[in-house]
């Protein structure tokens, strides 16, 4: 009985030191470029899918963009994934290509829109998902581009053990220059400054691996992976942001 107790006040402080969080990003489009499928078995994937459909379910407006595994039909793939939101419990709608009206409609009827980033016009064109992911989140004003890959974030070291947890555009373009990051690396971190340069809020560099890394990146004073700012100003505004919405 005791052990349940402390189990159970546990997941209360929990809950409770996320609310602020909640509360910030509610209403907010929420752009994730799900670039991580090729390395999760189908339990871990299920897994992701709930924790996109948590954000839906606190408030949050998210739209999915995904890479198509080599070999798959990226049209059948798209409806696998909104097929695997709506088993968690959220509707969700396949969409083809950039349609900012369709993906505006899907977000305000209470879909989570799942794009892929071709058309029926260029079905057979290699279309980066990131490129796709950073015009949807300029485009819709989103507060977030969260890319999910391989990467934990832009690593402190050589060393590889850990990852700052914020870098502005100034700082993360010094970094560029001093080390040899990889090129698939370097592709997501461009488009993160790009996104962010555009008025996108925050990019985040997330492993899609790590278990429940999107609520622990959204939701915990520590995060999981990287964010990339403007610059130190506009953390600033968001910090006081929140902290007017908290003294509500």
């Amino acid at each position: 009985m005791e052990q349940n107790l402390q189990e159970i006040e546990k997941k209360a402080s929990i809950l409770i030191s996320a609310l602020p969080y909640i509360r910030d990003f509610a209403g907010k489009t929420i752009v994730i470029e799900y670039g991580c499928a090729e390395w999760l078995t189908g339990m871990e994937e299920q897994s992701l899918m709930k924790d996109i459909v948590l954000l839906k379910s606190v408030g949050m407006r998210p739209v999915v963009v995904h890479h198509t595994r080599m070999g798959m039909d990226k049209f059948r793939e798209n409806k696998r994934i909104a097929k695997l939101l709506e088993l968690c419990g959220r509707k969700a709608i396949g969409i083809y290509g950039i349609d900012l009206e369709t993906i505006g409609i899907t977000l305000n009827h209470d879909y989570i829109p799942v794009i892929v980033p071709n058309d029926i016009d260029n079905e057979a064109e290699a279309i980066d998902p990131l490129e796709t992911a950073r015009e949807i989140a300029v485009e819709t004003g989103a507060e977030k581009l969260i890319c999910l890959n391989r990467f934990p974030g832009v690593f402190t070291d050589e060393s590889r053990t850990a990852v700052h947890p914020l870098l502005t555009v100034d700082e993360v373009e010094q970094l560029k220059k001093e080390r040899g990051f990889p090129k698939e690396l370097v592709n997501v971190i461009d488009h993160c400054i790009s996104a962010v340069e555009r008025g996108v809020g925050r990019s985040h560099i997330l492993d899609g691996r790590m278990e429940h890394v999107l609520p622990i990146e959204l939701f915990s004073v520590d995060g999981a992976g990287t964010v990339i700012i403007r610059d130190m100003s506009h953390l600033y505004a968001h910090e006081r942001n929140t902290t007017e919405g908290g003294n509500e």
